[in-house]
């Protein structure tokens, strides 16, 4: 990784916000809707932070700031619609995991070009 030590912390932020997303929609998907007896609080709860992490990052970048609000607000509405569809025994979470999990280094990149030789 050839990341400055600035942008270190907030690639951290970035990661850690898309995680935390990805976990709180699975889990409320997965182990919320299911269950009568389920709190729901502790997904709202990995959700909220995980939106800070990603708001965070989101004001302190100063490349491509508008196009990265853009695709985080776009990853945060798409998860929910793909761990939505109808399909059995998870199937639609385990879509949303991998679509979450290729999504993740491609936003990543655009956000930070940690692959790039400019840096």
């Amino acid at each position: 990784m050839y990341l400055k030590k600035n942008k270190r912390s907030l690639h951290i932020n970035s990661w850690l916000g898309y995680v935390l997303v990805a976990a709180s929609t699975a889990g409320y998907f997965g182990y919320y809707l299911p269950n009568e007896d389920a709190f729901i609080w502790q997904w709202i709860i990995l959700a909220l932070v995980g939106v800070f992490f990603l708001g965070y990052k989101n004001t302190k970048l100063e490349k491509n700031k508008f196009r990265t609000i853009v695709l985080d607000l776009l990853y945060i509405i798409v998860l929910p619609l793909i761990a939505s569809i109808p399909w059995p025994r998870g199937l639609s979470i385990l879509l949303m995991i991998l679509v979450a999990g290729l999504l993740v280094p491609a936003l990543m990149h655009l956000a930070f070009q940690p692959w790039s030789k400019k840096n």
